[in-house]
């Protein structure tokens, strides 16, 4: 008890300090971002690109949501936080009729059983994408496999912000991340140590892959591993170590390191060319570490499991900010993919340390495999967003 004692004391000094760090100023020249988060009634005429919208795989991923939270209580929250959404109970009609909708139907059934509204709030209005990537990887380390796929230690832990904000009601503990990791030490929790100070201990490996592609799993959150006898694993995300990510592919980039283009074939031919410290270096310009969970892949044409719990539908799920919205939460968005227009209805089912950025900001999941790995490197635009609600469902 007297160590459980210690340890919250010290979470609550660790979020503190948090909670009261200085906020980032306005660049020069940049206008200062909007600060209230709000919801506005619109209509479908509203919309860009509604008419003409793809929506079978929005119908597809809303099915997967709706399963997902079956049982859970009626009078409970939608999962994951947000600012809006109702009780689950107010989506149950919802979720009923979606069982029952036939191809080319998916319009009308939005429609007849949800109302739209703008999101407006603070942070960037900007769409980048996300896949599953396959790569291939041994059992056991060599010269060219040598980076671990490493399970969640057991020395971290989570600290929910949230919770001692409400028990001690401490505006200053509001003001902090909702979440914290940390490490602990003795009876003492510390920040957990950045990717360069992780040792890598190669009894948490279950496998073993090129560093850059495992530093590619990192970034995507999840992704497929291809062994020599031709199986296949899921390498699922299990845990990050509490630290925002910065792109170590950008930081190259920026050192003029990549000529030919901040891709992930060059960062993998110049990892190869340079040897193994120089890569060890290059990776450990972003602190963000993620460890993962092997498990068994079910349905190959769906995704893994996002952070909702429910496995992601290619061109139908969108990571995003769980502060504002719910996971669950029916979002369209109207951005540009190239030339080209990107209207699409999605559902929230993931969140990223890159994401969580506000309300809009979101990462599209564009599907496994190479192919939509480079459809992915092509999505990053400015973009609109509406949010659909459950007719009757409250606003707020």
């Amino acid at each position: 008890m007297m160590r459980k004692a210690t340890l919250g004391i010290l979470a609550l000094a660790l979020v503190a300090a948090c909670a009261t760090a200085p906020a980032p100023s306005t660049a020069p020249g940049r206008p200062a971002a909007e600060t209230a988060f709000s919801l506005r009634a619109a209509r479908f005429a509203d919309l860009p690109g509604w008419n003409n919208a793809d929506l079978a795989p929005a119908l597809t991923a809303f099915r997967r949501a709706c399963d997902g939270r079956r049982l859970r209580d009626a009078t409970q929250a939608l999962p994951g936080g947000g600012r809006y959404g109702g009780s689950v109970g107010e989506w149950s009609s919802a979720c009923a009729a979606a069982a029952t909708v036939s191809a080319g139907s998916e319009r009308a059934f939005f429609e007849n059983h949800f109302t739209p509204h703008a999101v407006a709030g603070p942070g960037e209005a900007r769409l980048t994408a996300y896949y599953e990537p396959i790569i291939e990887a041994r059992r056991t380390p060599d010269a060219v496999f040598s980076a671990p796929l490493l399970r969640k230690p057991g020395d971290m832990v989570s600290i929910d912000v949230a919770a001692f904000a409400e028990a001690l009601d401490n505006e200053a503990l509001r003001g902090a991340p909702r979440r914290l990791t940390g490490q602990i030490v003795g009876d003492q929790i510390r920040p957990y140590p950045r990717r360069g100070d992780i040792v890598q201990n190669a009894s948490q490996a279950f496998a073993w892959a090129h560093p850059i592609d495992v530093y590619n799993l990192q970034i995507q959150g999840s992704g497929r591993l291809a062994f020599p006898d031709g199986a296949q694993a899921r390498a699922s995300f299990a845990a990050q170590n509490g630290y925002r990510w910065r792109s170590a592919l950008g930081a190259l980039r920026d050192a003029g390191e990549l000529p030919n283009g901040a891709t992930w074939p060059n960062f993998k031919s110049w990892s190869d060319q340079r040897g193994p410290e120089a890569t060890r270096a290059a990776l450990n310009a972003d602190p963000s570490y993620v460890f993962f969970s092997e498990e068994p892949i079910g349905d190959p044409s769906a995704g893994a499991r996002g952070a909702a719990g429910v496995p992601l539908t290619p061109l139908g799920s969108i990571a995003v900010d769980p502060e504002y919205h719910p996971y669950g939460a029916l979002v369209f968005v109207d951005g540009r993919y190239g030339d080209d227009a990107f209207q699409r209805l999605l559902v929230a089912q993931d969140t990223g340390g890159a994401i969580r950025r506000g309300p809009l900001r979101g990462d599209v999941f564009f599907g496994i495999g190479p192919d939509a790995g480079r459809a992915a490197e092509q999505m990053n635009a400015p973009a609109r967003w509406w949010t659909l609600l459950p007719r009757g469902a409250p606003v707020s």
